[in-house]
């Protein structure tokens, strides 16, 4: 859409409004919160979360949280999720592990950057990694790959929180959530007895009530709320050294004038959802000051985002429904720039004497660094602000900022509210003034957190740590207006939820530390970073530099040097509360890869894994099976196996070559079965000769599941094995037997080909009635398995439309088992149906004394029948879900777009902004967080001449995915396309991505050309400088090297040109380099996208018909492409050393395989030098969202 003509640098001095005008909603629509947890593909696609196990312990003043969350991949293709949870205020995560391979693997924390670097290894080898790291405030984000097609991922997260207010409950996050397979929710509330416990020894009574809430197919509308009965006072808890108590300062609140009064109402895009919620709570809060005060008080509203905007100054009265619809007008777009608007107000302070800030606190752009707000807050009592408060609204959220901005250097604090509180209290809080700094100390105490209280107001609770000697009271001296000496009752609680809130305690302090220091003093903050880190892996408690990573096994964690020999015990939820599973004892980590070494398993039942599969189970029932990945990696002897085993016919023996079935001549003597080692002239138990081998039934006890014969092969070396089984061929116990049943087929294959696939993997349904035997071993009855086949031959959809059996876990473990089959692809690419149904009867083994069970009660049927009919729906589901794909293909056949993305690309392209404007904003406002929308948005506003509504639209991708360094590239090249109106904030964003992502090299080149194009000139060469200079990641960015290097020699020259009285050191630096000076002109077309693990193909062709590419990579008439990048990110060149020639240059981007990744964004960037120094630049962002597609990136037909 972006990249189908030139276009050429947009004028930042447009200001047509392509925004129609909006009015505010009187009620709320539902859609007004973000659900609490979710998992999304990288394109936008959400996975459904089937069932959620919540686990809590509320141990007042604090509170633990185990969450078991299972999501379903509705797509047919393997893609990586970005899972997003939100925590409440004032919690930590402790846990994050994820089912890899029916095992629970835990996650290590781990410092922030080494744990990214491990991630993205682990995920070019395809492997399963996951990491989970802050996204802002108190939002966290993992990514987790790879999630097969159709599949299940179960997490497991937990946390820790406090709970300061004693009118505030413990509360479990639900609304929001989409409607739920299953809900299973539990909460222990422990509370202290009414008397001591009547033992001879004394002791302390608990008092332990358990909530237990189960639900099938509900739709969360509220939250899940826990109070305690427990009267507000003061109270802590205790053990040994550590406590922790719930205290309230006293005092005088005097009523203060509100004067003048500025409103900062945040419209950044993380307020999308709610948004008319918020501008009525505003108009509110004001109507309610008026009546707490009994003055019309003047009144200026400014809305901020990444740029600011006026909307009313007058008296308060005059504030009504013509300024909340133009602020809805505006709509909530763009990055959050607090301090940047902080900073426009003490400019022009407009009389004020009050600031009441509406925000969430978290600062997406600018600096977020409390020692910037200090300095702003300087600078806003010089202009004559007297006092800052502030309404936190949002359920992300960051209070920390905003306390630190109400306490800085005003005459006077302020204080920080929930938007919940009832607006009277709300008015007459900020009608009050606040106490005076309060000083914390408890006697004895080796450390006390916070030490000092400011901002506060009599009755506001607070939490207080310390660290003090055993047998010393908890007594906590606050010393202010007035003095508080007070011994705050504890209760005895064991040792881990207490550390851990102890633990964060000091981690905060650090981390305010830190961010009250200048930026340039460098070595301090370092040094605190240093000690942040060293807590947080200690104690497993996540901290703004460290992330969660879960790799696949304890060798990985080794391969990088990452220690868990050390291991921290994890906090789980118990029968009776917190509980701690203690990892120091479980058996260590092999000192080098070992395919065969277990994961360590989890004590609670509801969360432990299947019981481990016996060794001799059929191995595709036993492991996350791959079959594409197999033939990738496979070997010739290796290719020759996975022949024998999916063609009709085979040159190499195997089930279709000579039979493997019930009517095989050769009966169980030949097989695919494990250990069945390919020898010569019936040698071996596999060969060309007729010899043993087979599937073990009724003879020597190679069976699966050990119901035929017993024991297995002795010793580790050569040698006989050893076993009894009940004898040979005929003579031994009558097996199991399945049969296939006459199959139903809708659709182009072949029954009989259907019929041969199915004979071949017969093992597969017989080792899940093995299984039900050995529960039962008089299980008997039919069970018809309804299943896809994909145009690709494979399975996507498997489910059991027909059972008589007792045990429904049979039926379950077939479709599983016929989800991993690959069939012949269907004729003409279209889909099969299959209906195959399996008999199953117990054979001769069934004891003489075995008594049947009884049969189904009629609840036992009817829910076996619920299962059958939701499984039978969902397949429906799916089937109408992949025509709906087939027919938009059709639809887009032509495009590299589909979807709402494709509507908005044809209205450009039919010359239609308005109406692109009104489509891309109709998308937006349905689903707030669709990146697409949101580039889809901000280039139907370009196209229309709204530079400030593109540059807002781009800039509320940063705001939606603060931490993610690809996106913020992607919007930085969007926005300094934009000239005035982006430039400042793509400066601002690339260099967070440098200091996010310091080893992606595109990181620094665009950072640096940024610069560049702002005229600092120097920066730009440091910029650049430490890019060349530092290592990346082996075996990735191939040619990378020679672009930087050369990309600095380019900025070295302009800055030259600039001020040739720098060209000596200039000189002497590249030099130093072994870099040259470029002397002669040069065109350079870069390009770069930013989806990792996949293939984005370069493609030039000149004006005399000749074509570069990755195998042919240069022009006769001049011209070499560096290097094909097929790990993601890029950068590739193609440089023409000289005049270019050969006009018109047709440049493409070729999405050779997007791998897990789904749609592509990028930018090619073309750089001319005239060899004097003089730098010319175009750029042109693009998007591809489909395989194999090709993107027309526009020509160049002369020099810029």
């Amino acid at each position: 859409m972006a990249c189908t003509a030139n276009p050429g640098k947009a004028e930042a001095t447009a200001t047509t409004m392509a925004l129609p005008s909006k009015g505010v909603k009187l009620t709320d629509d539902g859609a007004t919160r973000r659900a609490p947890v979710s998992l999304t593909a990288s394109d936008g696609t959400g996975l459904k979360l089937v069932s959620l196990k919540a686990r809590g312990v509320v141990e007042e003043p604090l509170a633990f949280t185990e969450l078991h969350l299972v999501f379903e991949n509705p797509n047919d293709r393997q893609i990586e999720g970005r899972f997003e949870i939100d925590m409440p205020p004032g919690a930590a995560i402790s846990r994050f592990a994820m089912k890899i391979h029916d095992r629970w693997q835990e996650g290590e924390v781990v410092e922030r950057q080494a744990a990214r670097v491990a991630y993205e290894d682990f995920l070019h080898k395809r492997q399963d990694p996951a990491l989970l790291e802050n996204k802002a405030g108190n939002s966290f984000s993992a990514r987790v790959f790879p999630i097969g097609p159709r599949e299940r991922k179960e997490l497991i997260v937990s946390y820790s929180q406090e709970l300061p207010s004693s009118a505030e409950p413990y509360r479990l996050m639900l609304r929001g959530l989409p409607e739920l397979d299953e809900l299973d929710a539990s909460v222990i509330l422990r509370e202290p007895g009414d008397s001591a416990a009547p033992t001879s020894l004394g002791g302390a009574a608990v008092k332990t009530s358990v909530i237990e809430i189960k639900k099938q197919k509900y739709l969360p509308e509220r939250d899940l709320e826990v109070r305690s009965d427990r009267p507000a006072a003061l109270m802590g808890l205790r053990h040994a050294n550590l406590a922790v108590a719930r205290v309230a300062p006293v005092g005088d609140m005097p009523a203060v004038p509100i004067g003048a009064l500025t409103v900062l109402f945040d419209t950044s895009a993380s307020r999308a959802l709610g948004f008319d919620r918020q501008l009525r709570r505003l108009a509110d809060v004001l109507k309610s000051m008026r009546e707490e005060t009994g003055a019309d008080f003047p009144l200026r509203v400014v809305c901020f985002d990444q740029a600011t905007e006026e909307v009313y100054d007058g008296p308060a009265s005059g504030f009504g429904q013509a300024q909340l619809e133009r602020i809805a007008s505006r709509r909530a777009l763009g990055a959050s720039d607090l301090a940047g608007a902080l900073t426009s107000l003490a400019a022009d302070a407009g009389g004020s004497r009050r600031l009441l800030v509406f925000s969430d606190g978290i600062t997406t752009a600018g600096s977020a660094e409390h020692a910037a707000l200090r300095d702003v807050s300087k600078a806003l009592a010089a202009a004559g602000f007297e006092r800052a408060d502030a309404i936190v609204d949002g359920g992300i959220q960051d209070t920390a900022s905003l306390k630190a901005l109400t306490t800085a250097d005003f005459p006077s604090d302020g204080v920080v509210m929930d938007a919940r509180l009832p607006l009277e209290t709300i008015a007459h809080k900020l009608g009050s003034a606040t106490l005076p700094a309060m000083k914390v100390t408890v006697p004895g105490a080796a450390w006390v957190w916070p030490d000092t209280i400011e901002g506060a107001q009599p009755g506001d609770e607070m939490l207080v740590y310390a660290d003090l000697p055993v047998d010393a009271a908890m007594r906590v001296v606050i010393e202010g207006q007035d003095r508080i000496d007070a011994e705050v009752p504890t209760t005895a609680v064991e040792r881990p939820l207490l550390e851990r809130a102890w633990v964060r305690a000091q981690v905060e302090r650090l981390q305010a530390q830190r961010s009250s220091l200048a930026e340039t003093d460098t070595a301090a903050r370092a040094g605190l970073q240093k000690t942040i880190v060293e807590l947080s892996t200690k104690y497993r408690v996540l901290s703004d530099f460290t992330a969660l990573l879960v790799l696949e096994s304890e060798w990985d964690y080794q391969r990088f040097n990452i220690d868990r020999n050390a291991l921290a015990d994890i906090l789980t939820v118990g029968a009776t509360g917190v509980e701690l599973y203690n990892r120091k004892s479980a058996p260590q980590a092999a000192q080098k890869p070992d395919p065969g070494t277990l994961v360590r398993r989890e004590e609670r039942e509801e969360f432990k894994a299947p019981a481990e599969p016996r060794r001799d189970a059929i191995p595709m029932m036993a492991r996350n099976f791959d079959p594409e990945m197999a033939q990738r990696q496979a070997g010739i002897l290796g290719v020759m196996s996975q022949e024998s085993g999916h063609f009709l016919a085979s040159p190499y023996g195997g089930s279709f070559a000579v039979g493997n079935d019930d009517a095989d001549v050769w009966g169980g003597l030949t097989g695919t079965e494990i250990g069945e080692a390919y020898g010569v002239g019936g040698l071996g138990l596999v060969g060309t000769g007729r010899g043993g081998g087979g599937t073990g039934e009724g003879t020597i006890g190679l069976g699966n599941t050990g119901l035929i014969g017993r024991g297995g092969g002795g010793g580790t070396g050569s040698g006989y094995g050893r076993g009894a089984g009940a004898g040979f061929g005929g003579r031994g116990t009558r097996v199991p037997t399945v049969r296939q049943a006459k199959a139903e087929v809708q659709g182009a294959l072949d029954k009989d080909i259907i019929r041969r696939i199915v004979r071949a993997h017969i093992n597969e349904i017989r080792y899940c009635y093995n299984q039900a035997l050995a529960r039962d071993p008089g299980a008997k009855g039919r069970v018809a398995i309804q299943f896809v086949i994909g145009g690709t031959g494979k399975v996507p959809t498997a489910v059991v439309s027909e059972s008589t059996m007792r045990d429904a876990r049979v039926g379950s473990c077939m479709a599983q088992a016929v989800r991993r089959w690959t069939f012949p692809k269907p004729q003409g690419g279209g889909s099969v149906t299959v209906t195959y149904p399996f008999v199953l009867e117990p054979g001769g083994g069934v004891p003489t004394d075995y008594t049947p069970p009884p049969p189904p009660t009629p609840e036992e049927l009817a829910r076996q029948q619920a299962e059958l009919e939701a499984g039978l729906v969902r397949m429906r589901e799916q089937d109408a879900q992949r025509l709906a794909e087939q027919q938009e293909a059709e639809r887009t056949a032509n495009s590299p777009y589909t979807g709402k993305f494709f509507d908005v690309a044809e209205k450009l392209r039919s010359k239609d902004a308005r109406g692109a404007v009104a489509l891309a904003l109709e998308w937006h406002e349905q689903d707030p967080g669709d990146v697409l929308a949101l580039i889809a948005l901000g280039e139907a506003a370009e196209t229309a001449g709204d530079m400030l509504t593109a540059a807002r639209a781009y800039g509320s991708i940063i705001d939606l995915f603060p931490s993610r360094a690809d996106l913020r590239r992607y919007v930085g090249a969007r926005l300094e396309r934009l000239g005035e109106a982006g430039s400042t904030l793509a400066i601002d964003t690339f260099a967070k991505a440098v200091e996010s992502r310091p080893d992606h090299p595109s990181s620094h080149r665009l950072y640096a050309y940024a610069l560049l194009k702002a005229g600092k000139h120097k920066e730009a060469f440091e910029a650049l400088k430490a890019g060349v200079t530092r290592t990346y990641p082996w075996g990735r960015f191939a040619g990378t090297d020679q672009i930087l290097r050369e990309d600095l020699g380019l900025v070295a020259a302009a800055w030259i040109k600039a001020e040739p009285s720098v060209a000596f050191t200039v000189r002497a630096t590249l030099d130093g380099l072994n870099i040259p000076l470029p002397s002669g002109p040069s065109t350079r077309f870069v390009i770069n996208w930013e989806t990792d693990a996949n293939d984005v193909d370069f493609h030039v062709h000149d004006g005399r018909k000749d074509h570069a590419f990755y195998s042919q990579k240069r022009l006769p008439s001049g011209g070499q492409l560096y290097a094909d990048v097929t790990t993601g990110y890029g950068p590739e060149c193609f440089t023409i050393e000289g005049e270019a020639k050969a006009f018109p240059y047709k440049l493409e981007a070729h999405y050779f395989s997007r791998g897990p990744m789904g749609y592509g964004m990028g930018k090619l960037q073309i750089v001319q030098h005239d060899g004097k120094g003089q730098l010319k630049f175009e750029e042109r962002p693009f998007v591809i969202m489909k395989d194999r597609a090709y993107v027309d990136l526009g020509t160049f037909d002369k020099p810029l």
